[in-house]
């Protein structure tokens, strides 16, 4: 299969990898230069516990992609979705296709470039990271599902598509896995806030109450039936924690692409798209603590916790007895004791 992904970085890269590897034509897209001339060079290298390999691989910068384009698969960000999409909208061949690998739910705006008869939609649930140019670690072996958005029938080119990709099986339900994600990754979201790692996030009884919450708040918002995966089990969320963190533990990823890219790449988190595609107080306050974050104005502690719990609690006790009037968004945060901060050395 030839296949051209927009989007090298962790999943991409990982995909792109193992797809060269299997003999198939993969020409790799990415924005960032050191990435794409470091893969030209010395190939594209996939490390960690699952697998040690490199492979020779293509890869350009967008301003390099060719006119015409068959499949193409986008495995950047969410909030770079539309700018990737573009890339594709006057290149995309007339029997052509595009595969979103992406978390969020992008379908929609996705098929408002190519139209909706040439869009599949994927659920990948492996961990991965970007490692440095050229390298990414990836840490598991998750859920990887294919589909029709509208659902129903497994056609043709779902099948050929999942033949091509590691790991991967098609569903007629693929919508169903993508809001599943949407649950966890608002627990996701959650842990985030912290320097916890995954799995000590969602194992401790501390967080639990709020784990469960803001997974129900989502679930909730359902337009269909969501799906479980990898130890999610949206009819059983108590039992899926402990099966979570059992999946969270075997894997070499301890921390969320969402705290990575707040702590580790400095970099924007896929936060707003969070809010656009998802409502409700939990999902509301998790997302307000992330941008805080992000603007410099927070770091990633526990004590973000510890105040998330607090919110809960008021939602859950405060909200049905009226006993609740407002609540307060969390204010800026010195990263330091501000009494450490101004103690004189002589009285330390």
């Amino acid at each position: 299969m030839q296949l051209t992904i927009i989007g090298a970085g962790a999943i991409g890269g990982t995909i792109g990898a193992h797809m060269i590897r299997a003999g198939h034509d993969v020409l790799l897209c990415d924005a960032d230069p050191a990435h794409v001339e470091a893969i030209n060079r010395d190939g594209l290298s996939i490390e960690g516990p699952v697998e040690n390999f490199t492979v020779r691989a293509r890869a350009v910068t967008p301003d390099g992609l060719p006119e015409r384009l068959g499949r193409v698969a986008i495995a950047v960000k969410s909030h770079h979705t539309d700018q990737a999409a573009e890339l594709v909208r006057d290149r995309l061949a007339p029997d052509g296709y595009l595969v979103s690998f992406q978390n969020g739910l992008t379908a929609d705006r996705l098929s408002a470039v190519v139209g909706a008869h040439r869009l599949l939609v994927s659920f990948v649930n492996f961990g991965a990271d970007v490692l440095g140019p050229g390298r990414i670690m990836q840490g598991n072996i998750g859920t990887f599902r294919v589909g029709e958005p509208t659902g129903g029938e497994i056609t043709p080119r779902v099948r050929e598509l999942v033949e091509a990709l590691p790991y991967a099986v098609a569903t007629g339900n693929i919508m169903g896995f993508l809001w599943g994600k949407e649950a966890y990754g608002a627990m996701l979201y959650a842990g985030a806030v912290s320097d916890l790692s995954i799995a000590d996030s969602l194992e401790a009884p501390e967080w639990r109450p709020l784990m469960l919450g803001i997974a129900r708040e989502v679930l909730a918002q359902a337009p269909v039936k969501p799906e479980g995966f990898d130890g999610f089990d949206p009819d059983d969320l108590e039992g899926s924690l402990d099966r979570l963190v059992t999946f969270n533990r075997n894997s070499a990823k301890s921390h969320s692409g969402i705290y990575r890219d707040l702590m580790v790449r400095r970099r924007k988190t896929e936060v707003d798209d969070l809010l656009h595609d998802l409502s409700g107080p939990l999902t509301t306050h998790t997302g307000q603590l992330i941008k805080a974050i992000e603007r410099g104005e927070r770091t990633c502690e526990v004590a973000n916790l510890r105040l998330l719990a607090a919110y809960e609690r008021a939602e859950r006790l405060g909200r049905p007895l009226d006993a609740v009037v407002t609540l307060f968004p969390a204010p800026p945060r010195a990263p330091e004791d501000p009494c450490t901060a101004c103690r004189s050395p002589s009285r330390t």
